[in-house]
């Protein structure tokens, strides 16, 4: 057998409109998953599930919200279009950056909704399915907040905090019936859209990652690819740093420079 052989499974990703959800998506499906692609902007989805299709793969895109209704019909959705559920990535979340003393409620809540109660509701959906031939859940973490700080990101480091917390506690939990759960902290990621994404700012960023080079959405997706598999059978309640090295260093040394950057 292959490494990495997805083939029979089904695949529900967040967040797959672009960027590391994208290419969790894409490796997924070339590892013969067939793959969901769950978006808030449906068209995005749907140009990554149509290239997918061109190729050769499975792939359907429906549109994701972040409340509770929103991940049941998630799932739900999977199941309609697959008969299933094996492997699901809650990828999507974001960081509205907001200084402590202009963070309003409305702020905060959206964060925590999408980054930290969509774990618990998509999980809570996912749960009957996955317990049926035992699966994998996985989550989008971030080097903020379980291992660095950054300034005006308090709400999204406690929200990506407790989402470290939930993999924990859940892997615990769901162990007996053959699930594991399991996160990915990625790093600076290259972007192309947004105040990183311009090129005086990555190049100031890449000075503090000793790999000296900006991660790419597979070096993200590849490491999910790892823990969606067989291989990662006795892999559970952990969360894999992929940052090229920038969490070596102290954080305030690093931090106290980049934080302005966002």
């Amino acid at each position: 057998m292959a490494a990495f052989d997805l083939q029979g499974k089904v695949a529900l990703v967040t967040g797959a409109g672009r960027g590391i959800g994208a290419a969790v998506a894409t490796r997924l499906a070339e590892a013969g998953a067939r793959v969901v692609l769950a978006n808030r902007t449906l068209e995005d989805a749907e140009s990554v599930a149509e290239s997918l299709r061109q190729c050769g793969h499975t792939a359907q895109a429906i549109c994701f919200s972040a409340d509770m209704a929103g991940c049941q019909q998630a799932v739900q959705a999977t199941q309609a279009a697959f008969g299933g559920l094996d492997i699901l990535v809650h990828n999507a979340g974001g960081c509205p950056w907001t200084p402590l003393e202009d963070l309003d409620a409305a702020t905060l809540n959206t964060t925590l909704e999408l980054n930290l109660s969509s774990c618990f509701w998509l999980t809570q959906a996912a749960l009957p399915l996955l317990k049926l031939r035992g699966g994998r859940i996985l989550v989008t973490s971030s080097v903020t907040g379980p291992r660095v700080a950054m300034v005006h990101a308090a709400h999204y480091a406690a929200a990506k905090a407790g989402v470290n917390g939930f993999i924990k506690a859940a892997a615990l939990e769901l162990a007996p019936h053959r699930i594991t759960v399991n996160g990915v902290e990625p790093g600076f990621v290259a972007k192309q859209r947004g105040r990183l994404s311009q090129p005086a700012v990555q190049e100031r960023l890449v000075r503090y990652i000793p790999l000296g080079v900006a991660g790419a959405p597979d070096d993200i997706a590849y490491a999910f690819l790892y823990l969606a598999s067989n291989e990662a059978r006795w892999v559970t309640g952990q969360t894999l740093v992929v940052d090229g090295g920038m969490t070596l260093p102290e954080s305030g040394q690093v931090m106290e420079e980049l934080w302005g950057m966002a």
